[in-house]
């Protein structure tokens, strides 16, 4: 063999190597932009299904702050001012539950009896007309809001919460 051929072979199998370094590249750049989608996308269903959380604790928090220091006066506004608070925080809590630990989601379920507990006392103070349970046959520690415990809850869910929502590399950044 002459010395073109040899020539031609190394040509040949230089371009070859090449070859499979870029398609060796162009793999493993595929991968990573895939893991980036994923890891986008359900970092995206993450924070919404979080935030969604917050947004009905909140708004489930000032309803009872607000009707645990002036009751409603009506079966109907205790309806529909604080008793429907509950389900869009139970829906938001079945879904943001998939991405809290364990002891995080005690937390939450320990918001639910907190406020429930508040609902629970607010309907107890709707006058008797609006209100057709025997409210003596409750104890003290149904009848009356425990405003101790409700705070402490809250305040200890949105602890968690902000903590999904302003993580400290978010912190760091700004």
């Amino acid at each position: 063999m002459g010395t073109e051929a040899w020539t031609n072979i190394i040509t040949a199998l230089s371009t070859l190597f090449a070859v499979w370094i870029t398609q060796r590249y162009e793999i493993i750049r595929r991968k990573s932009e895939e893991k980036r989608w994923y890891a986008d996308f359900f970092l995206r269903r993450k924070i919404d299904s979080i935030t969604n959380l917050y947004i009905s604790l909140l708004d489930w928090h000032d309803s009872i702050n607000f009707y645990g220091n002036l009751q409603p006066s009506t079966l109907t506004e205790f309806k529909d001012q604080v008793q429907a608070k509950e389900d869009p925080y139970l829906r938001s809590l079945a879904i943001a539950s998939i991405y809290l630990e364990k002891d995080e989601y005690e937390v939450m379920k320990d918001v639910l009896g907190a406020f429930r507990q508040a609902t629970k006392a607010i309907w107890l103070s709707l006058p008797d007309d609006q209100c057709s349970a025997n409210k003596n046959s409750y104890t003290q520690e149904v009848t009356n809001l425990n405003w101790k415990n409700f705070f402490e809850t809250h305040d200890k869910a949105v602890i968690i919460i902000k903590n999904y929502l302003n993580p400290d590399i978010l912190i760091q950044i700004n």
